[in-house]
């Protein structure tokens, strides 16, 4: 039976502003986010950050930004599972090498004392869950975090091992990216991948839907790159995911997973 669960949009909005100021550049971060303490490019990737610190509320913030250019950054990057030993899990190679360097930039700063939250968006959203994983697993007071639009990470194994930690899945319902790697033949030597988190399907004006863990691909899809057309790549721009979730600020309607297509586009 599908979970019923209430969702906190205010919640959601105030992680997907963060998503959304991510692509901005560092003086409107700095304006729209007094306690940015941080804004940068990781060297030799297409990755930008801000670190938030607001000490008298006891918290920081990471905020990750996804790709400049959607179509070309998903197909360049190696969707070839690899080992990680220090998670001892398989993991995508392209988002793992891109959060190894941006971990390696962000950790200096980070304050260890302090809960820390993280969003992101697309291929930001990627990097920031295995970021969730890299900083639980050094320690640090990982606290419930959302994203948006994400690709998967990893696989069956590795999303049974930190289905624990507080990671809430923003999807547009006509988004193909969440989709991300799309299932190969690569899929039987370490399993194919699979999201960790639940997972909230936005669709139009108030309503949605909730899943409390990803069981099944949400649609067959028998040629991916024919159908990540204009139209699925304007549905998952981040500035479509920020006016679904505020449409559903006054009002919140939760519809069952197998009613959705009756509230979409």
């Amino acid at each position: 039976m599908q979970a019923l669960k209430k969702i906190d949009f205010d919640q959601v909005a105030w992680f997907a502003e963060r998503a959304n100021a991510a692509y901005m550049d560092e003086a409107q971060i700095r304006d729209k986010f007094p306690h940015t303490i941080r804004v940068a490019q990781v060297a030799d990737t297409d990755v930008q950050y801000f670190l938030e610190q607001a000490p008298q509320k006891k918290y920081q913030v990471v905020s990750v930004r996804g790709t400049a250019n959607l179509k070309d950054g998903l197909e360049d990057l190696e969707y070839l599972p690899m080992k990680n030993d220090k998670l001892g899990i398989y993991v995508h190679r392209g988002f793992n090498e891109d959060t190894i360097k941006m971990y390696a930039e962000l950790l200096p700063h980070l304050d260890k004392k302090q809960p820390i939250y993280i969003t992101g968006h697309s291929l930001g959203a990627a990097i920031s869950a295995l970021l969730m994983i890299y900083l639980h697993e050094d320690g640090f007071q990982v606290k419930p975090s959302i994203n948006f639009g994400q690709p998967k990470v990893t696989n069956k194994k590795g999303a049974d091992r930190y289905a624990f930690l507080p990671l809430t899945r923003v999807v547009d319902e006509n988004d193909l990216v969440p989709l991300v790697p799309p299932i190969t033949l690569l899929d039987s030597l370490h399993g194919r991948y699979e999201h960790f988190g639940d997972e909230v399907i936005l669709l139009k004006d108030q309503y949605y839907v909730y899943l409390d863990e990803h069981n099944a691909e949400r649609q067959s899809v028998a040629s991916f790159w024919d159908n990540l057309g204009h139209e699925s790549v304007k549905d998952h721009f981040m500035t479509n995911y920020l006016i679904k979730v505020k449409d559903k600020l006054v009002q919140a309607t939760q519809v069952p997973y197998k009613d959705r297509e009756g509230y979409v586009w």
